[in-house]
């Protein structure tokens, strides 16, 4: 019974949150807002007081305001990782040299490895960067730079290295 009343819930409120994602001028192309709209209208349904109002002026104050918060959150996010790659092109120039002393070795090292596995070795062996910092040099998530390093050190550790 409480499903199916649900179900209906959300059927009639696909409109709602359509309207409040073309009201808010948003790009929703992953669905990301959608889906927090969806969340919006389950969180309305438990929390709805009668004694307070309206449940449809309550449900569309739910949604529009769970968008906002989403746009301000994604909006930090973007200006977080402006600051860093900011930061990251504003340090000294001699961080961006090569300081490969041994050439002949990281020739042996970098032969295995992928690109991106090398894209992890040289910035966090040569350069003594964090996972963070070459996240933000490359443009991708910490996770996927995380994997890098994995699947390098698990071809590096059968790596047979000639004197």
């Amino acid at each position: 019974m409480i499903d199916e009343q649900f179900s209906q819930l959300v059927a009639d409120s696909k409109k709602l949150i359509h309207y409040h994602i073309r009201r808010l001028h948003i790009m929703d192309r992953n669905g990301d807002f959608f889906a927090e709209g969806m969340v919006a209208v389950w969180n309305a349904s438990r929390t709805y007081d009668p004694a307070a109002g309206k449940w449809e002026t309550y449900l569309s104050w739910k949604i529009r305001n769970a968008l906002i918060d989403l746009i301000r959150k994604d909006s930090r996010t973007q200006e977080k990782e402006t600051l860093c790659r900011r930061s990251l092109s504003s340090t000294d120039a001699s961080l961006w040299e090569d300081v490969i002393e041994d050439e002949y070795f990281w020739i042996q090292v970098r032969n295995p490895l992928t690109d991106n596995q090398w894209k992890w070795v040289y910035h966090h062996f040569i350069h003594d960067r964090s996972l963070k910092q070459i996240a933000c040099l490359e443009g991708v998530t910490i996770d996927a730079v995380k994997n890098w390093g994995r699947h390098a050190r698990r071809k590096l550790k059968g790596l047979k290295l000639e004197a």
